[in-house]
Formats: C-alpha cells, structure tokens, sequence
C-alpha cells in the first residue's frame, strides 16, 4: 500500500468523528472515533482512564462540566481496528439531539467531522482491505435483497480479490523471470523458457475472461434489472402488474388505452430487484396522448432487461403480436385470461382473475431472472464499471503479450505489456491507484463509514 500512502494527504491522519447509525430516534446510536487522539478524547469526554482494549465499558459523557449521557465504550489500538488506527465506539441511547452532542463534544476536544467513507478509506490506505472489499461495504449496506447481500459478502470475503491478487503474483513471477534474463542476456541465462511463459499466459487468459464474463450478472445483482409487460390494449398488463406488486398499481378497466405513460414498481424476483414497468397497449392510435405512450412502451422494451409478452386467450396471437416479438428473441411470452379460453398447447398461461397458472408463472418468472442474471455463489465476479475496465484492460494486455510471445518478439516488449497487465489487476484491488480514484470511491459512501 506503498502507492497510497505517498499519496495520502495529512488529512487523513487527523482525528475524525461521525455517527455511525442513521440519525433517527432508536434504541441505541453510534459515535465512532478515529486517529492518533480518539483514545485521547474518551479519555477527557469520560474524564477517567481509557477502558481495556476491546472491552465495552459503561462510562458517563461529559463535556465542560455537563453531563451529556451514559454510553458504553469501546476502544481498540492501532492496528488491531477496523481501520488500523486508534479507534473508539461511544454506543449511546438513541437520540439525535444526544448524538449530535457527542459530536459537537469531540470536535472541540480536538477531532474533526468525518468525510463520506473517511473510515472505510483508512481502512484501505492501512491494508486493512482492498479497494474490491471496499467497494463491497458500501453493497452491502445498499443491499435490498438476500442475493445482492450474498455477492457482497462473498466480494467483502476476498474471492475476487484472492482470485485476482494471485493471478498478479503469477504474471510478476514471470516479469521477475524475463528481467533477469534481461540482466544476463550476455551470458546466455535462461530463467524461464517460451513454454513456461506461454503456458501462464494461456491460463491467466482464460481466467481472466471467464471473470471479465461476470460482468452483466454482477451488474444485475448489483443495481437490479428492468422488466417491461408488453403487449396489445386488454391483453392485461395492468392487471399482472397490480399482482406482481401485491397492489392496486395500474388502473384496470375494460376499455382499451387507459394505460398512457409508463407505470414503475420494484419487487424481488429470482434474488434480485427488478423494476416491473407497466406500458401502453400497442396499437396504432389516432390520439396523440396514447401514440407517444405506445412510443414510450417500444422504448422501454428495448432496453429492457426482460419482455414478458402478454397475449389475450380469448383472441389469441395475430400478425401484431408475431410482429412485435421478433424484436424481442427471449420475450416471455404468457397468455393471459385462461379462465375464459386456453393458452395454446404447451404455451405459458394464466388467469389474474382466478389465480389460474399464476404460481406456474411465478416460479418460470423466477428461475428466469435467476437463471439468466444472478452469479454464481462463491465464485469471483466483478460488479461495476471500474472493476470491469481493470480486468479488460488486464485482458487487453495479456491478449498483446500472447501475440508477441507467438511471434518471437523479445523480451522487452512482452515485459512491458506483462507489466501493464499486472498493474491493471494491482489498480482493480487497490495496490496501485490514484488518489482521485480513492475520492471518486469513497464520496459515495454515507457519513460514518
């Protein structure tokens, strides 16, 4: 973490001090302290000796005087804390006013207002954790469903990080290697030969592609997926969009074209969130208002994530259904109101009115969102757009290095791509980056962590 530090301003050695519970009435509330004089300022916001590592110690809080409030205190010592640093946990009763007195406390007993994730990147800047694992705690606290708590906790637990951080040992090895040839070229020393180093190229690519291929499945675990209902006016897009949310969301009547503007719900489908978005029926209209809606609906489908295709039983599929799903290859296509005339045989239907098949389209909905989008457990995946351009540029790299090692190019020149692949997978973890992208990072995070 070399890189970082010489990079790091003084700021970061400052003592800061911010909630680390939301700020709303609770049980309980949070204070957390961190830097060279945290333990100092327990020590006076208490005015007795500093508790025993690691052990929660009830102590009075005051400050000139006044008593603020009973809180339990627990210190820890640099390094053994989440950021490596000095650190203490004032855990007080839930009450903002009392919080923010707390903070008014410390700050002038020495501490400052922590930044937007100023604790997480300490814990970084001291090695504590990697920028992926970093990225994962904030995740993890915006997690909404079970799936996107799993993949954070698996990228929080280092697979990714494991995964890549060993692939850069391996490409250094062949560096170092290459290098030393380099020194010696004179002498005729041979430290690693062409098999060896094409061999680890070979398998460090196709690594890195299969992780670079977890990019839209990590994506989608990560920030949810877009499922638009499609179809012709009375097909009944309302009324499954009504039963997906668990509500009356969309007007439903019998007269075609009351759905006009786009309608947006959030649920949980397959383990992660998708947006059900409700749509105008298409058809070719001579009213303004409605047109722009069909407009709309068209729109909406193509950068969708999932179609489900809505037919009506009763009328059955036209030229304008078979029309319209050519556009969409892996629609869903359902066929709705089964309780007045049957689906097609071995086609997918339902009746919203009866709750016939709706289980059938339930569990289809589910293993399909689940099958297409989510990772899988365990395994190293990547979820945002930094971490996807670290790895293409790692296999852009490697791709160079590969072609000159087939074509007999010296050893300079397949070093120095072998480097920049190196150094794409160090910025991806954190051992080499700026301090720009430290704050790009970081500014997301709430206040507190």
């Amino acid at each position: 973490m070399n890189e970082l530090f010489s990079e790091a301003t003084s700021s970061l050695f400052d003592t800061i001090v911010a909630p680390a519970t939301s700020q709303v009435r609770s049980a309980l509330a949070i204070v957390r302290l961190d830097g060279p004089e945290s333990l100092h300022i327990v020590n006076t916001l208490t005015e007795s000796d500093v508790p025993p590592e690691r052990r929660a110690v009830l102590r009075a809080i005051r400050h000139r005087g006044v008593l603020i409030d009973e809180a339990m205190v627990t210190c820890y010592h640099a390094p053994r804390s989440f950021t490596g640093n000095d650190m203490a946990e004032l855990t007080l009763h839930g009450n903002p006013l009392l919080v923010d007195l707390v903070i008014r406390a410390a700050v002038e007993s020495g501490a400052r207002i922590a930044e937007p994730g100023e604790f997480t990147e300490r814990a970084v800047l001291n090695g504590k954790l990697d920028l992926v694992q970093a990225e994962s705690v904030h995740d993890l606290i915006a997690s909404r469903t079970k799936l996107q708590a799993r993949l954070s906790l698996d990228n929080l637990e280092g697979s990714l990080s494991s995964e890549t951080r060993t692939l850069r040992e391996r490409l250094l090895f062949v560096i170092s290697r290459l290098e030393a040839a380099l020194d010696f070229a004179e002498e005729g020393y041979e430290f690693i030969t062409a098999a060896e180093v094409a061999e680890t190229l070979g398998t460090t690519l196709d690594i890195i592609r299969s992780i670079r291929s977890t990019y839209e499945r990590g994506r989608a675990t990560r920030e949810g997926l877009l499922a638009v209902i499609l179809g012709q006016p009375n097909a009944g897009k309302s009324s499954l969009m009504n039963m997906l949310c668990g509500s009356e969301r969309a007007i439903v009547t019998e007269l075609p074209g009351t759905t006009r503007d786009l309608l947006r719900e959030t649920i949980e489908v397959g383990g992660l969130p998708v947006t059900i978005t409700d749509t105008a029926g298409l058809r070719e209209s001579q009213d303004a208002v409605e047109t722009i809606g069909v407009e709309r609906a068209r729109r909406a489908a193509a950068a969708a994530d999932i179609v489900i295709y809505l037919v009506d039983s009763i009328r059955g599929m036209d030229e304008v259904d078979r029309n319209e799903l050519r556009g969409y290859g892996e629609a869903l296509l359902v066929f709705t109101k089964t309780d007045l005339a049957p689906a097609p045989e071995g086609g997918l239907g339902l009746s919203v009115t009866t709750g016939l098949g709706v289980d059938r389209f339930l569990k289809l909905f589910d293993r399909e969102v689940a099958g297409r989008f989510a990772p899988a457990e365990g395994s190293p995946t990547i979820v945002n757009e930094r971490q996807r351009e670290a790895i293409g540029e790692c296999e852009a790299a490697l791709e160079s290095a590969s072609d000159a090692a087939r074509q007999g190019m010296n050893e300079e020149i397949l070093t120095a791509e072998l480097y920049r692949a190196a150094n794409a997978l160090g910025a991806l973890t954190g051992a080499i980056t700026r301090q720009d992208v430290l704050h790009e990072i970081f500014a997301k995070f709430c206040i507190g962590k």
